[in-house]
């Protein structure tokens, strides 16, 4: 295995086949993951940028542009450092538009760094705006990171030595994925039923969007709320994802009033791998389909048993391999051109999509002696009709998110499409804060 500070010794690094998967979904979206950390307190701007440009030892991809250009696309490494990456930027009057503003800055792939990281510096604490190229890592992979930098920042601030020979650089390619596998298994996952363009009808929220403007909106799960819901999945027998999904299901439908509801779900195909790989940064996530029917009249545990069921079924399977097997092979087999040529004709991107980031353990993501107030992550802002919701948890609490190039009237909609979803989550599982609303 590399030695990750070996990597930056070259000048040009190969892109993978997952890597350019999602320089094909720029067509769609843009491919950039969000991080936004709320501190009770100032971060150390001179440590931040030591830990940043140290990272690029273990992820060279980040101080790298991206190259289009002959029969592979590539990574060129370029002399980018934590200067260029850590900009500190002064709060202004009006700090949740700003934060949302510079959330929406995007990465110029072809010039930039891969990583841009926005200090915003208030009179008694900051926040950071951390955004990543999706192409160098998934959600799984980008919390790795971020537990990476803040523990080369606390060592910065600890005036610590950073064991440079600890860092490994784990595979990035999807290929370490079939190690586990016989032939029959390869073959079985290679002519696998499984649909890689399952939301055949059209999924559409009536909304305007608008190219020339962003949005980040988000609908806050209060603790208390998610200790109730999480309570109710175990007493279910269900995961805290089946019940997201139900609900999501279930708002899509009142919506837009068509059946299936057909909704990508992300899995972390790093559970193939052996265990010491399990954290590599990198793309490795392919899709489960919650493909269900919901009926006029049914209730919420109706639609959720349909909804676990079917993913307990597809879990248990290995067919959520293929897309990852077909994309690897023909990554290696066609030109970049060709391959670009039919991508979507094949991997059809659906219009409506869900993506559960997890949880961010805040024992992980600890930056020195300062103290954390909220975090959360989002993903990708999308072109209408595309459209995601996204949430994660960090300190027992979540977070729904939805971001999209839309109008004003675009984020009304979204804000009462994301606040239906949380209602249904607290009405399933007996919320006092839903019981409460009703009694008012």
């Amino acid at each position: 295995m590399e030695r990750g500070i070996g990597l930056t010794q070259r000048k040009k690094l190969k892109a993978e086949a997952f890597d350019v998967m999602q320089y094909f979904y720029s067509m769609f979206h843009d491919p950039l993951i969000h991080c936004l950390i709320d501190f009770d307190g100032h971060v150390d701007e001179v440590a931040l940028k030591k830990a940043v440009s140290f990272s690029f030892r273990f992820i060279p991809m980040l101080q790298c542009t991206f190259e289009v250009t002959g029969r592979r696309p590539f990574w060129k490494i370029q002399g980018f450092t934590g200067d260029d990456v850590v900009h500190v930027v002064k709060a202004g009057l009006n700090t949740a538009g700003q934060k949302e503003n510079l959330f929406a800055e995007t990465i110029d792939m072809a010039y930039e760094p891969q990583l841009k990281i926005n200090v915003i510096r208030g009179q008694n604490s900051d926040s950071l705006c951390i955004i990543m190229n999706h192409m160098v890592c998934d959600g799984a992979g980008f919390k790795e990171y971020l537990y990476l930098l803040s523990d080369m920042y606390t060592r910065y601030v600890n005036n610590m030595t950073i064991p440079i020979s600890e860092l490994q650089a784990f595979p990035r390619n999807a290929r370490q994925l079939w190690a586990a596998f016989g032939w029959s298994d390869k073959l079985k996952i290679l002519f696998a039923r499984h649909d890689l363009s399952a939301q055949k009808n059209q999924l559409r929220l009536p909304l305007q969007g608008d190219v020339n403007h962003s949005f980040f909106a988000t609908s806050s799960i209060a603790k208390e709320d998610f200790d109730t819901i999480r309570r109710h999945a175990r007493q279910s027998g269900v995961t805290f994802n089946d019940l997201i999904l139900t609900a999501y299901a279930r708002v899509l439908f009142k919506e837009i009033g068509v059946n299936p509801i057909v909704i990508p779900c992300p899995v972390d195909l790093r559970r193939y791998l052996p265990t010491d790989w399990k954290y590599g940064i990198t793309n490795l996530t392919g899709n489960l389909i919650c493909n269900v029917t919901v009926g006029e009249s049914e209730s919420f545990e109706q639609t959720l048993t349909k909804v676990s069921q079917q993913l307990k079924r597809q879990k248990s399977s290995i067919n959520c391999l293929k897309s990852a097997m077909m994309m690897e092979s023909a990554y290696h087999i066609l030109p970049f051109r060709t391959l670009q040529r039919i991508f979507p004709k094949v991997f059809t991107i659906p219009v409506v999509s869900f993506s559960n980031l997890g949880v961010i353990d805040k024992d992980r993501l600890c930056f020195g002696s300062e103290i954390i107030d909220d975090a959360y992550l989002t993903g990708a802002v999308k072109y209408v009709p595309y459209f995601q919701i996204a949430i994660s948890t960090y300190n027992d609490s979540s977070t729904l998110s939805c971001n999209l190039h839309g109008t004003r009237q675009d984020r009304m909609a979204i804000e009462k499409f994301l606040d239906e979803v949380k209602e249904e989550l607290l009405a399933c599982s007996g919320s006092d804060f839903y019981n409460n609303q009703e009694q008012y």
